[in-house]
């Protein structure tokens, strides 16, 4: 035990002096941009070109068509000629072998259209060979057999367009506003990829013509979006033009375009334009602009001709020598115009960065080589690469630059020495109870029965909301609002029914394993397959639990995320396995106590930090609608206030009427009075308690709303903003008291699931088969599963921490539904209706999850009605069945009506 101890706090000390080394002691802001040259892309001659389609597969840069002046300048009046050569440019070779080499061509040369990387290759939308009539024709280039380039044609636009905004994301390529054969277009289209067959008409873009917008699709608040920003209304013969300074937001989910804010950057006092620029996502809520022209410079230029028309017309009509000035200082001003220095143009030099979250707008980084308009803007790599583009009016840059936005964490080292500290205080807490009560399998399972009940009541209250609450809540709040606050809510609510209905039947009848019910209820294969559905569940919930700290861990050091989740995973296994059900759940009561505290620490830090303090959280939040409780519409595919009351309920009784890890709490209070105390205090903990997770996610957005640009905007999760927050917000040693907290949550809630499926499993199979086995051999199965159990749970959160999970909120309540509601269809059959025998609630329960995963992949139903759904089912089937098939068994005291 000495040697485990020691070999753990050698490995703690050994991480955080990895991350002291990485950090370097350097106090420098959390967001740092790097840049560096790659070769240039000249065409037909030393020019590079200008508006070409441009994307990315893997490592490779993808360049196609573009236009540039070869021969006589702009300014002289040359032909621009437009190009069809496909260029390839692998960031993975070195320096001395990385060159650009033509791959291929497109079906003709084209510019001003849209490219979007897709998986596997680049598509090529719309745009013009003549500057004059636009394209309709879509292009999917990907590489083929031997890596040769394959061009496939994809469906025509409905119409032909050119200069206008696309991108790619959630399973769609967008294309918005510009030019339809010169004509301003406000369509909007979508086409599915892959697989599409025709590109499908969205509500027009609303407000005045948009040409040269930027799109990029980013995640929002619910889902991907497409956004649109910037670009320009061409001036008429009688109206002016005008450079936009905003932009608007397409959700799929509601077929709605809503308004951005204006661009107007943190710390700016003017508005920017974004026409000419361009845009990628940046991690899970971020939008990266750069280059564009200048507004004022711009609008002058594309007003220009109107007004040299108005005043030559003021001029012949009174005729005055400062009329006619007017107009040769406006002529001259047009004659000169593409002659001036290229810093004159004042071209944005400048990242513009809008979080999609809290709707604001930052500028990082100035450089004169981020100074292009007409510039591709393509992710590749790990980096964002700007391709050519105008260095000004006419004259096209070669010159390619890859810029490179880290984020360096600075936990520090008092924050290293209280998580170290707490976790080595966990192990020893662990190995007590092991002392105390070794070898005895009734200590393992439940505690002796000697667990007060407020302790037990608190270990409930730990168990069930966990990381989660830490982590995901606050994130919810943070991206939407309160309406998912009724849900908790709803377990004050379902105590009432457990402690009446359910509670009895677990005390009475003396069992240690809830599903020993479903056996002397119903039939063993009844028992045997909702046991192991039940480890199926607990493993995969344990895979969530572990990845949720383990980000967090990741956020604040920077620390590999794979590592954070084997550490997390074998601090845990170690102390739950020594210990038993009362280690666990005496460490629950700890942790609960500092994850409480730290709660109120934070939401009390955060509505004071925010600018205005108190006055200014609670003025942004209610303008903002952040602490909406209700939504009022009948919809059933979305959090509705019906779909969160209804699931509500369902999802929290069958946590609380058919999981182990809560149903062995009940057991191990003294007897049935205080287990009942146990239960009350958890529903009027979450009731009351959770409010503060709330106002931490709603301090959260009202902080960063006012201080945008202290985000990190590489940050790839929505579910490390709060984790984030403690460590570039808080002083030292308290930021590392919140995240052991959110290690308590998480050892409290995967310790009492460990043990709970080493219950199950020890009692449901090993017990059941074996029923001869000695105390101590019940006891070791019961340690090896917990091992067994907790490296299984390990090895899915590293599985998970590479799927791309909007919120794990949601993705838990999601698997809740999925993987549980046949189990509460079995207890709720059991308890409440005598007539279903052991057939037919086999029967529902196979139906009753069943029909869940239909409705899950054949639907839009909302996943907070999974569990519901699965519930209604099986009980519906289950009676139905139990008309045809009729079972005669001695009910006494396994049902409500035959209760003792």
């Amino acid at each position: 035990m000495n040697k485990l101890l020691l070999t753990l706090l050698t490995l703690c000390l050994a991480l955080t002096m990895q991350a002291q080394a990485r950090h370097g002691g350097n106090d420098n802001p959390f967001n740092t941009v790097s840049y560096r040259p790659l070769p240039p892309l000249r065409v037909n001659g030393q020019q590079g070109v200008s508006a070409a389609f441009a994307g990315s597969t893997g490592s490779k840069l993808l360049v196609a068509g573009g236009c540039n002046f070869p021969g006589t300048p702009a300014a002289d009046g040359g032909d621009k000629q437009f190009y069809a050569d496909i260029y390839e440019l692998n960031l993975h070779h070195t320096a001395s072998t990385m060159q650009w080499r033509k791959i291929g061509c497109l079906p003709q040369p084209a510019a001003y259209g849209v490219g979007v990387s897709v998986p596997h290759g680049m598509v090529c939308v719309g745009g013009t060979s003549n500057g004059k009539q636009s394209l309709a024709k879509s292009y999917y280039l990907k590489s083929g057999h031997n890596h040769q380039l394959v061009i496939e044609a994809l469906p025509t636009l409905p119409q032909p367009l050119d200069n206008m905004a696309g991108a790619y994301g959630g399973g769609y390529i967008y294309v918005a506003g510009g030019l339809s054969n010169g004509s301003p277009s406000q369509a909007a289209y979508r086409l599915r990829f892959p697989g599409g067959k025709h590109w499908e008409r969205l509500p027009d873009l609303p407000g005045a013509a948009r040409v040269q917008p930027v799109g990029v699709v980013q995640n929002s608040a619910t889902g991907p979006c497409f956004y649109l920003a910037g670009g320009f209304a061409p001036a008429t013969d009688t109206q002016r033009g005008m450079a936009h300074t905003d932009g608007w937001c397409y959700n799929p989910a509601t077929h709605q375009w809503t308004r951005m804010a204006p661009i107007v950057p943190h710390g700016h006092t003017e508005a920017v334009t974004l026409a000419g620029a361009a845009g990628v996502p940046s991690g899970c809520a971020h939008i990266v602009f750069a280059g564009g022209v200048n507004k004022q410079r711009f609008e002058a230029a594309i007003n220009r001709p109107l007004l040299i028309k108005q005043a030559r017309i003021d001029a012949q009509r009174y005729g005055t020598q400062a009329m006619h000035a007017y107009v040769a200082r406006l002529e001259l001003e047009k004659a000169t115009y593409m002659r001036q220095p290229e810093t004159w143009y004042a071209f944005n030099d400048e990242l513009i960065i809008y979080h999609t979250i809290t709707n604001t707008w930052v500028a990082e980084s100035r450089s004169p080589l981020l100074a292009r308009a007409g510039a591709a803007l393509v992710a590749c790599d790990g980096e964002w690469v700007v391709v050519d583009g105008e260095s000004k009016p006419g004259i096209r840059s070669a010159a390619v630059t890859a810029v490179k936005m880290d984020v360096r964490p600075t936990f520090g080292w008092l924050n290293w020495t209280v998580l170290v500290a707490y976790l080595v205080g966990m192990v020893l807490l662990g190995y007590y109870f092991m002392k105390r009560g070794e070898g005895n399998a009734d200590d393992f399972f439940k505690g002796g029965g000697r667990i007060p009940w407020w302790a037990a009541g608190i270990s409930i209250y730990a168990t069930m909301l966990s990381a989660i609450t830490y982590m995901a809540y606050p994130a919810k709040a943070y991206a939407t609002d309160w309406t998912y606050y009724p849900m908790l809510v709803t377990i004050l609510l379902v105590s009432f029914p457990v402690i009446k209905y359910y509670l009895p039947f677990f005390r009475r009848l003396n069992v240690t394993s809830a599903y020993e019910y479903l056996e002397r209820r119903f039939n063993a294969p009844t028992r045997l397959l909702a046991s192991a559905l039940f480890i199926i569940f607990m493993v995969v919930r344990m895979a969530l639990v572990l990845y949720l700290p383990s980000l967090a861990l990741t956020a604040v050091t920077g620390i590999n995320l794979y590592i954070c989740i084997v550490l997390m995973a074998l601090v845990t296994i170690v102390y739950c396995t020594m210990g038993g059900v009362e280690a666990v759940v005496w460490g629950d009561v700890v942790q609960g106590f500092i994850l409480v505290g730290g709660a109120l620490f934070a939401a009390g830090y955060l509505v004071w930090g925010t600018d205005g303090g108190a006055g200014g959280f609670w003025q942004i939040a209610m303008d903002d609608h952040k602490m909406r409780l209700f939504s009022w519409s009948l919809d059933y595919r979305s959090a509705t206030f019906w779909v969160i009351i209804l699931g509500g309920m369902a999802n929290n009784l069958i946590s609380y009427t058919s999981d182990q890890t809560v149903i062995q709490r009940y057991l191990t209070t003294k007897d049935e009075a205080g287990a009942r105390r146990s239960i009350m205090l958890n529903g009027l903990m979450s009731v009351f308690v959770s409010v503060a997770f709330f106002a931490i996610g709603t301090g959260l957005y009202t902080f960063f709303k006012t201080h945008p640009a202290a985000l990190d905007y590489t940050m790839g999760k929505a579910d490390t903003i709060f984790p984030f927050f403690m460590m570039s917000q808080l002083p030292q040693g308290v930021a590392g008291l919140l995240i052991a907290a959110i290690f308590a949550a998480t050892m409290s809630t995967i310790s009492s699931n460990i043990n709970s499926v080493a219950t199950a499993y020890s009692v449901d199979f090993y017990q059941r088969f074996r029923p001869t086995a000695s105390n101590a051999a019940t006891l070791r199965v019961a340690r090896r599963t917990c091992i067994v159990s907790g490296a299984l749970g390990m090895c899915m959160a590293l599985l998970m921490a590479t799927w791309h999970i909007l919120s794990l909120l949601d993705f838990f309540q999601e698997i809740l539904g999925l993987l549980s509601s046949g189990l509460g269809g079995l207890f709720l059959m059991g308890i409440f209706f005598p007539r279903i025998g052991g057939k037919a609630a086999l029967t529902g329960f196979v139906c009753g999850v069943g029909a869940v995963f239909a409705v899950r992949y054949l639907t839009d139903t909302s996943f907070l009605l999974y569990g519901c759904i699965g519930m209604a089912t099986s009980v519906a089937v289950g009676l139905l069945c139990s008309c045809f098939v009729r079972e005669h068994k001695s009910l006494d005291g396994l049902c409500w009506k035959t209760r003792p």
